[in-house]
């Protein structure tokens, strides 16, 4: 299986503190167990590393923040370099042409991706090394990663479970709708349905995004993606993927995890670590 983290986006929800050109994952506002201030991209990737998955990772970020991500993570880490921003969808896509046409991986392979902005425990990490039997065993489109609701949050998204369909596997649950940030009171209704936190890591084989690049009409070499990058859509994967997709699994994670894309999620722990 190999792993994408995305990390090329500015963090605008986080300014003045994160912006263009001092963006939300570089900035050492956590502390680490040896009570050192790290980022959020050293953080994810010390804990990578510790359930030794990082010789799997590719990092995405864009073309002005190359220079800033070797500085904290070293010039050893493959990247793939976004020319501009383009949401997660475009991000994706160049991801898979380069690792179809340049890393020669094969299309049966399974490809997680990862967001750079979670906070989470190293055993979140193990289980996303799930998804690829997953993927394998359900045959399905897209494999997710659900974490068990803690409260009814409106700033999530949900993934409801289908109860007909049972998967036969207490592994994972088959995605029978999403719900994006519903009101407090829709979430206390989906949580009673079992949904889940859709916490943004997705897994496929690499045949399903290049066959649906070929499908739009977009190249699948890498070479040629960056000169036509601006032919992409501007959005979420969710919503050009994900949303899409007719046979969607996710697998349920019950441990602590927390976007870090707001002041408020984000202050909470800098003041715990």
């Amino acid at each position: 299986m190999k792993l994408v983290l995305l990390s090329g986006g500015s963090g605008k929800r986080l300014w003045p503190l994160s912006n263009d050109s001092r963006s939300k994952q570089f900035i050492k506002v956590l502390k680490n167990d040896n009570d050192e201030f790290e980022s959020m991209v050293q953080r994810v990737w010390r804990q990578l590393k510790a359930v030794e998955l990082a010789d799997s990772v590719y990092v995405a970020t864009s073309k002005s923040q190359v220079e800033m991500l070797q500085s904290q993570l070293g010039y050893g880490v493959p990247i793939i370099v976004e020319p501009q921003r383009q949401d997660t969808f475009a991000a994706i896509a160049l991801a898979a042409t380069y690792l179809y046409s340049i890393g020669s991986v094969g299309l049966e392979a399974v490809v997680a991706i990862l967001p750079v902005d979670a906070y989470v425990e190293d055993r979140f990490f193990q289980r996303i090394m799930e998804l690829e039997k997953v993927i394998l065993e359900s045959n399905a489109d897209l494999a997710l990663i659900g974490v068990e609701p803690t409260y009814p949050s409106e700033k999530y998204g949900y993934m409801v479970p289908d109860k007909k369909a049972g998967s036969g596997n207490s592994d994972y649950v088959i995605v029978n709708h999403f719900s994006e940030k519903p009101s407090e009171a829709r979430a206390e209704e989906l949580i009673k349905q079992q949904a889940l936190w859709n916490c943004g890591v997705f897994a496929f084989k690499l045949d399903t995004l290049i066959s649906l690049l070929i499908e739009m009409g977009l190249p699948i070499q890498y070479e040629e993606m960056v000169k036509q990058y601006d032919r992409l859509p501007m959005i979420s994967f969710d919503y050009e993927v994900v949303e899409k997709a007719k046979h969607v699994v996710a697998i349920p994670y019950d441990g602590y995890w927390k976007d870090l894309g707001t002041w408020n999620t984000l202050t909470e722990e800098m003041d715990t670590t």
